[in-house]
């Protein structure tokens, strides 16, 4: 080889051991960052629908920050299930529950596009093949822990659960009454006879507006396991990981995505749960006293069928909601309903109307105005129940009520759905 080739060739290993240095380098920078490559997601594990990837460790410190909780009820249900036995899973909440799913933006490149019960059943049956187990799903649209401490007997505790997942912290407002009826929904399904494992998600629209430190202040009441896809949400947005548009196409619901992402903090902490001995797990006794006070934990439905009804006024019989039959409707006139119910607080479910007809109605107790319906949801996305208190007291006994429209309101429709007693 002449020198001059010799040189070239020298140049030429050169620049390759250059290339070589600077790849391994550019390398080491990846590991020592991983943090410019999580949170990608796969979609699934080996072809399964369980989620991975989304959420990070510290993410999940996040997603459950509380300490103190009970984990030995969950941990029994699991127990029961690799026996194969017979489980029954209940959820209940609000429409992200029941399962209404936004388009986000990155929706296309996901593999599977599934709710978040969806992927909490998934791993049950993924981690116990063995186990009879049956789901119930008492998601209702537009519902909050209200309507839900009413409705839990019939929907949910006479199935016999022995777990029951709690979401309402979309729905529900930062009232004093809802937080009673958030208490009184914890403590019914506790005291229920198959005393089953409690589980609160709080969900949170992308605002960051949610009922979470109201509910989660019940949680630790009662020791309960808490997951908040609100914390990580948030810190996803923040750290630039996701955008508003890819978690959710309408602010509040998830997209496919963003229940990928519930999925995943839900099985990941299921997963946690099963890989602890019983003796492991740190037992707290339900406690007597409550954070508010027992108000509504004898609460029920009523149909319209089962009220006494005194007078119809210009109400008639309908038929205007799947869920809640025999309703009573006044599309034009005063109303002018009167009843009698028994109990000790009252409130009344109705339709709230986006046709710009919903009007605004008086509700009297024993002569008395306590509140007041309004049934115009003008500019909302779809007609949805509503649930407003309209009586309390500390005694049991007959009442009557009367329903009129107030004389200000334009609309002049109103139906409603169900009376709330307990």
């Amino acid at each position: 080889m002449s020198s001059k080739n010799h040189t070239k060739a020298n140049h030429l290993l050169a620049r390759l051991c250059s290339i070589l240095i600077l790849s391994a380098i550019f390398m080491q920078t990846l590991t020592a960052y991983p943090q410019s490559a999580y949170a990608r997601g796969t979609g699934g594990i080996k072809g399964n629908n369980l989620p991975a990837g989304y959420v990070t460790d510290r993410q999940m410190k996040l997603a459950n920050p509380w300490t103190g909780t009970n984990e030995t009820p969950l941990f029994d249900v699991m127990r029961k299930a690799q026996n194969g036995q017979k489980v029954t899973i209940a959820f209940i909440g609000g429409s992200i529950t029941k399962g209404t799913m936004s388009n986000g933006t990155r929706d296309k490149s996901m593999n599977k596009k599934l709710t978040y019960v969806d992927y909490f059943a998934d791993w049950w049956y993924k981690k116990f093949p063995r186990a009879d187990l049956r789901f119930i799903n008492a998601g209702i649209s537009a519902t909050d822990s209200y309507l839900g401490v009413h409705r839990v007997q019939k929907d949910v505790l006479d199935k016999k659960p022995d777990l029951v997942v709690v979401e309402f912290a979309v729905n529900d407002k930062k009232t004093a009454y809802h937080k009673q009826a958030y208490e009184n929904l914890i403590r019914k399904i506790l005291g229920s006879p198959t005393k089953p494992a409690v589980m609160l998600l709080f969900m949170a629209k992308l605002n960051g507006w949610s009922c979470q430190l109201q509910q989660s202040e019940i949680g630790r009441h009662y020791h309960l396991p808490m997951l908040s896809y609100g914390n990580v949400m948030k810190d996803m947005i923040q750290q630039g990981i996701y955008t508003m548009e890819e978690l959710s196409g309408d602010a509040i619901h998830p997209s496919a995505l963003g229940y990928a992402v519930v999925g995943e903090i839900l099985v990941r902490y299921l997963e946690e749960i099963a890989q602890k001995a019983l003796g492991e797990a740190a037992y707290y006794k339900t406690p007597n006293s409550y954070v508010t006070s027992k108000k509504y934990e004898n609460g029920k439905v009523l149909t319209c069928k089962d009220i006494k009804i005194k007078k119809m006024g210009t109400f008639e019989e309908s038929s205007k909601s799947s869920v809640f039959p025999h309703n009573l409707t006044s599309a034009s006139g005063s109303g002018d309903l009167t009843f009698t119910v028994t109990g000790k607080s009252i409130g009344i479910v109705f339709a709230q109307q986006i046709n710009g007809r919903g009007g605004q109605f008086d509700v009297y107790v024993d002569g008395k105005k306590t509140a007041q319906i309004d049934a115009d949801n003008s500019g909302g996305r779809h007609n949805k129940p509503g649930a407003v208190p309209c009586y309390s007291s500390n005694t049991k006994k007959t009442h009557t009520v009367r329903i009129v429209r107030n004389k200000k309101s334009k609309g002049q429709a109103l139906t409603i759905y169900a009376v709330l007693v307990s």
